[in-house]
């Protein structure tokens, strides 16, 4: 039997919309990782009364009640109080609970003593099972509520996340009977989701031993996952790999991939960016391992800087703009021929919310690839604030580096 769970993320700021509430997108991956099915989940504010109710009606349908927030030391932090309350017992003070607060605090604080407000935290419905908190003062608690276990995790993210590495093994105690799934993926680069499911058609189908979902990234990739027994999530990925085999990436994201292939073949980039600021080498910055491919990197934002340090004529600016293919074909190339790295990127665009005309509105941009073996353009019409468009924009000049390499353009470099 496949276990049900209801997600409970709590607290005023994510009800009015303050804070997003990005636990109950992590929950249910983590749910789905270890093969346990989500049925309903909910935002609920600092109202005591109305947790109880939650907790207890999410009880009555679920065999697994994860809830986030509300684990503070504030007044308002009533998730404890609820808990309770829900499974019809009493707080009580835990002298574990302290000790562990005290050991954290005298870990990041060495030498000050532990506020008193934080005690609150070291109360715990009684018969709870703790879990211990690394990375803050919050215990997670556990508590059985007839044949369900409600489980309290603390509300900021890099505690709740690591808790659940604590909580993870308890699923096998707490239902014997289920057996953690095998989740596996194969991630794609080049193709649409909905040509993707042409393609492989039936294979994207489920059955009694797999469950099969596509997600398409804002990233510029597509995942296929397969969660279930192992040896049918291998030969049903190898079977999607045999159709797509083009567009296979062999890292989960473009960027990983393009800089793992850079590695094998012993290639190096570098990039020229005035419309992304930057964001073309904070994206390839952030996979390790990049030093051995990454050369340099500019902002050109002004005229100016494209002429003086990517050699741009200011010629060929006046005639088509900066914001052309000219344009960011000149950058790509002079950035290539600058750096000495084998293949050079560069973005040239309007980002807004000024700036735009009929001919060229905001979100237009071109981004451009400059190898030996020739050069690869695209133009893009973006949508979206400031730092959206310029995301997209340097995401999508690495994703056309990566197609760039694996089907270099035919155009011969001078």
């Amino acid at each position: 039997m496949i276990p049900r769970a209801v997600i409970l993320a709590i607290g005023d700021e994510l009800l009015l919309g303050r804070t997003q509430d990005t636990n109950t997108a992590y929950l249910a991956r983590w749910c789905q990782d270890h093969g346990i099915r989500v049925v309903r989940s909910a935002i609920l504010g600092d109202d005591e009364a109305q947790m109880v109710a939650a907790m207890a009606a999410a009880a009555a349908e679920a065999d697994l009640v994860l809830i986030t927030g509300g684990l503070g030391p504030t007044r308002d932090d009533r998730t404890r109080h609820a808990l309770a309350a829900a499974a019809g017992v009493p707080l009580r003070q835990s002298a574990s609970a302290w000790k562990q607060i005290q050991a954290y605090y005298g870990r990041v604080r060495p030498g000050e003593a532990v506020p008193e407000s934080n005690r609150r935290q070291a109360l715990t419905p009684r018969g709870a099972q703790l879990l211990r908190n690394d990375r803050g003062t919050a215990p997670g608690l556990a508590v059985a509520v007839a044949e369900s276990w409600l489980v309290a995790l603390p509300g900021v993210p890099v505690e709740m996340y690591a808790m659940l590495e604590r909580l993870a093994p308890r699923l096998a105690t707490w239902f014997p009977q289920h057996r953690i799934p095998v989740v596996q993926e194969l991630h794609l680069c080049g193709l649409g989701e909905s040509a993707v499911q042409d393609q492989l058609g039936d294979l994207l189908e489920g059955d009694g031993r797999l469950s099969v979902g596509i997600t398409a990234h804002e990233a510029g990739h597509i995942t296929i996952r397969v969660v279930g027994s192992a040896s049918a999530g291998r030969r049903r990925l190898a079977a999607c790999a045999a159709l797509l085999g083009p567009w296979v990436l062999p890292e989960a994201g473009v960027v990983p991939s393009l800089v793992h292939v850079l590695r094998r073949r012993g290639l190096t980039i570098s990039a020229a960016e005035s419309c992304t600021c930057g964001q073309v080498a904070a994206l390839l910055g952030a996979v390790p391992g990049v030093s051995a491919v990454l050369e340099e990197s500019l902002i050109t934002y002004a005229n100016q800087a494209k002429i003086r340090y990517l050699g741009v004529s200011d010629w060929l600016i006046e005639q088509n703009g900066v914001v052309s293919e000219a344009c960011a074909q000149a950058m790509a190339e002079g950035m290539r021929l600058r750096s000495g790295a084998d293949l050079a990127v560069a973005t040239t665009g309007i980002a807004g919310p000024d700036g735009g005309t009929r001919a060229k509105p905001v979100g237009s941009v071109w981004i451009a690839v400059a190898s030996r073996q020739g050069l690869s353009t695209r133009c893009l019409q973006l949508h979206g604030d400031r730092q959206r468009i310029q995301r997209r924009a340097a995401i999508a000049a690495l994703r056309l580096a990566w197609e760039h390499v694996r089907r270099p353009a035919r155009t011969p470099n001078p």
